[in-house]
């Protein structure tokens, strides 16, 4: 799914008007339309009042229609004109068209004298601002939202949070909803971690934007979807297959004390679907992969504890390397004879990215098309720090197209950064992922992809999708409070049937 930032908005709604031939109200009035139905859906508004907060926008056109349709149905509604400024055509004829309901009272917010007592067992819409805003929040509409934040109701915002800008971080008060329903597309700042207590729990609602116009706008970033993945041909095996049509992947991974996070990334790596691996581990690790991981081959470091072998990687399809070797004396050595003489794009988490954070000049001798894998802390030591999430998803990106490298930013809603500076925000995955291993798995789940031809973009694509439905589908068996990495893995088969069918579909 596009994320399109302000202006693309504004000119695809002008679009959907002039190609569907509607009228600007009607639009306004369809958009009402699919709230009201997903309002409808999840809540009970019995012994309620609902306050509508409605500014001079279509946002606040869209609010005074919220209110129509539940004082219709017999719902207590307070509605609240917030003037900020002129008010447009469609909001206009809007009010001028509200019919008289016994259950609707309405009144202009003029100054803080007028701001409402709001009881928090009430329920509160916010369409104030909506996506039209370009600076923070100062004044009487800064007391109001302070206001409503302060009245611990249950707050709905339609389409952004008043005071949220869509696209930047802006730093200012914004109001705190319990619920988002973002009209049509996700927006950008929705992935910026400063806004997670602004947002709630947020939805898209879909109002029939033109197709063919949407389909028409160049955007650069994206959040994925399973439709999106339908992109991606994943070819089911056929009858005659064997190993050697499914790639043979390397994993250089583990270190006296850290074998665990070998084995994870090697059962991953075999849960998705690699035809051979191999794991290069440290002699010490020789019976541990022996005995957890007897489908896997064992390379043998000459270094009882550590990597410090010098490896010929012609022979494999893909490398994935990091997981847990450590940073010790000749480890540091090792992996710079790999990068420099390895041809292929190759994985690289944990402590190969901490090696390279010491050696900035690496970066430039890396595989082109390789995949990096940080966590924020790994990130900020490659690559410096950050004032907010809108600077360092700026910087993801810069940083992808300087060195030519895919870097997937881990956490919630992962992003990832590709060379030809597009960007990509996942739809998949939960707080329970944030556990010892967690990225050890995706390391592992990414090399397979490689190994078995999917490009190095597809792969992260693919790859973090997986990783984080496997992940839900975890949390339904164990909550996220106990959930671990193993847990991910176990579940990878079930989600890669998921996948399989609904891009076959």
């Amino acid at each position: 799914m596009k994320i399109l930032d302000q202006q693309q908005i504004r000119n695809l709604d002008q679009k959907t008007i002039q190609s569907q031939g509607l009228s600007g109200i009607e639009l306004m009035e369809r958009a009402v339309a699919a709230l009201m139905l997903r309002i409808d859906d999840e809540y009970i508004f019995t012994d309620k009042i609902v306050h509508v907060f409605a500014g001079s926008g279509n946002n606040g056109g869209d609010g005074i229609g919220i209110a129509a349709h539940l004082a219709e149905q017999g719902i207590e509604v307070r509605l609240y004109y917030c003037n900020y400024s002129a008010v447009s055509s469609e909001n206009l004829a809007m009010r001028n068209t509200l019919p008289q309901y016994k259950y609707l009272q309405s009144s202009e917010i003029a100054d803080i004298h007028s701001f409402p007592d709001i009881n928090k067992k009430d329920i509160v819409i916010d369409a104030i601002m909506g996506n039209g805003i370009n600076r923070t929040v100062g004044g009487i509409w800064q007391s109001l939202i302070e206001h409503i934040n302060k009245s611990q109701a249950y707050i709905i915002s339609v389409d952004i949070p008043s005071g949220l800008h869509p696209d930047r971080y802006l730093g200012g008060l914004s109001i705190h909803a319990d619920r988002t329903l973002a009209i049509g597309c996700p927006r950008k700042s929705f992935f910026f971690l400063e806004n997670q207590e602004v947002l709630g729990d947020w939805s898209i609602v879909d109002i029939g934007w033109d197709k063919e116009s949407l389909d028409s706008i160049e955007c650069n970033d994206t959040y994925l979807l399973p439709s999106f993945l339908k992109s991606i041909q994943i070819s089911p095996r056929k009858k005659f297959a064997h190993k050697g049509n499914f790639g043979h992947a390397l994993l250089i991974n583990g270190s006296y004390g850290k074998m665990g996070a070998a084995i994870l990334a090697a059962r991953s790596c075999l849960r998705s679907g690699v035809g051979l691996l191999t794991c290069h581990v440290p002699r010490i690790g020789y019976p541990i992969m022996q005995t957890s991981v007897p489908e896997a081959m064992v390379s043998i470091d000459q270094h009882e504890f550590y990597f410090h072998s010098c490896i010929d990687t012609s022979p494999y399809s893909a490398i994935g390397v990091g997981s847990g070797i450590d940073h010790r004396s000749g480890v540091k050595e090792a992996l710079s004879y790999l990068l420099k003489n390895c041809k292929k794009p190759m994985v690289l988490d944990a402590d190969a990215l901490n090696i390279i954070a010491g050696e900035k000049n690496w970066l430039s001798i890396l595989p082109p098309q390789s995949i990096l894998t940080p966590h924020p802390g790994e990130f900020r030591r490659l690559f410096g720090d950050w004032q907010n999430d809108e600077e360092k998803l700026q910087k993801q990106l810069d940083l992808s197209v300087k060195y030519q490298l895919y870097i997937v930013l881990k956490g919630a809603h992962t992003s990832i950064s590709s060379p030809e500076g597009e960007l990509f925000f996942n739809s998949t995955g939960n707080p329970g992922m944030a556990t010892a291993g967690s990225g050890d798995t995706l390391t592992g789940i990414l090399t397979a992809m490689l190994a078995r031809g999917l490009t190095p973009l597809h792969a992260c694509l693919l790859g973090v999708y997986v990783h984080g439905l496997a992940g839900d589908l975890a949390k339904q068996d164990w909550g996220e409070t106990s959930l671990i990495s193993s847990d991910i893995i176990e579940h990878l088969g079930k989600a890669y049937q998921i996948i399989e069918r609904d891009t076959q579909e």
